[in-house]
């Protein structure tokens, strides 16, 4: 991890002083060698925070998705019934706002524009009282369980 990175996070987690960058590296060395994507958000749902497993699941880098807003359309989130979660239906969203977590099986869109059957799980992030944000956690789930319709399938 970079020390520009490092220091992102000590901010966004208002532990500047009193966690060292050692801690830090080795925080995000469990976090990249996890089998899930996860990623945080701000309460501006602004992506603070990109894994390793969120590039290697969408083929999208951490400097292609750092400081965008995530619905920005690039994942576009789509339930099973073809809602697209990111303007109305966002669990981020809703988990910022309420604080409740949330899990969902939806269908995310790739690097390569390809629909992958993802589940996500979403916890809201505070210090104190204080909402930071939320993380979104996910993983792949069976095609053969999850199929991508015809519809949503790229040309």
């Amino acid at each position: 991890m970079s020390y520009s990175s490092a220091n992102a996070m000590k901010s966004f987690c208002g532990r500047g002083d009193t966690m060292d960058i050692e801690t830090i590296e080795l925080l995000q060395k469990i976090v990249d060698e996890a089998p899930l994507g996860m990623y945080v958000l701000d309460t501006e749902r602004k992506i603070v925070f990109w894994s390793t497993g969120a590039e290697r699941i969408t083929g999208y880098s951490k400097e292609e998705m750092e400081g965008r807003h995530c619905f920005e359309g690039m994942l576009d989130h789509i339930d099973k019934e073809g809602t697209h979660l990111c303007h109305d239906f966002c669990p981020m969203m809703a988990t910022i706002f309420d604080g409740q977590s949330r899990e969902q099986p939806v269908f995310l869109k790739d690097r390569t524009g390809r629909r992958i059957p993802v589940m996500v799980h979403t916890e809201p992030l505070f210090k104190g009282q204080e909402t930071l944000g939320a993380i979104e956690y996910f993983w792949l789930l069976p095609a053969c369980e999850y199929p991508v319709p015809e519809e949503w399938r790229r040309p």
